[in-house]
């Protein structure tokens, strides 16, 4: 069972790709790819101090769990983007709520199914899953600006 939920975990999000337009595939992947270098860093410290760990799908990825950090959340962040950006607000608003769903009523179901376990509090890793998505946010502003100008310059 816990195999399956891993392979639709990892599978369905990037299926979804097809539906999600080459526009927006192209303005967003940056971010996107961002994010995925953000969440394995923070799964390495994870790892490393026993925040959290997730079992994964393949012997090798017991630091970074791949279904989430390279297809589930890399794949939900276009999404996100695709609907919310440039609307700050609304942005914040889809964070606040889908993070609030994964740490308070995935992840614990998650633990039931022996997918996560860990010692830092579901509080603090709501704040960190916000405070990711403000970076990332700023991070889109500050590339779609540098591209602007280099569009302006060339």
């Amino acid at each position: 069972m816990k195999q399956i939920i891993l392979w639709l975990m990892f599978l369905i999000p990037i299926a979804s790709l097809v539906l999600i337009g080459d526009r927006t595939l192209r303005r967003f992947l940056p971010v996107a790819l961002f994010v995925t270098v953000v969440n394995t860093l923070f799964y390495q410290a994870a790892y490393h101090y026993n925040w959290w760990r997730e079992p994964g799908l393949f012997e090798w990825d017991k630091v970074a769990n791949i279904p989430w950090v390279y297809s589930a959340y890399l794949v939900a962040t276009l999404w996100i983007f695709k609907f919310t950006y440039g609307k700050f607000i609304v942005y914040l608003i889809t964070n606040l709520i889908l993070d609030g769903v994964y740490v308070y009523l995935w992840y614990p179901f998650q633990q039931k199914l022996g997918l996560a376990s860990g010692e830092m509090s579901p509080h603090m890793t709501y704040i960190i899953m916000i405070g990711v998505a403000l970076l990332i946010y700023a991070f889109q502003i500050w590339y779609e600006k540098g591209l602007q100008s280099y569009k302006e310059t060339n």
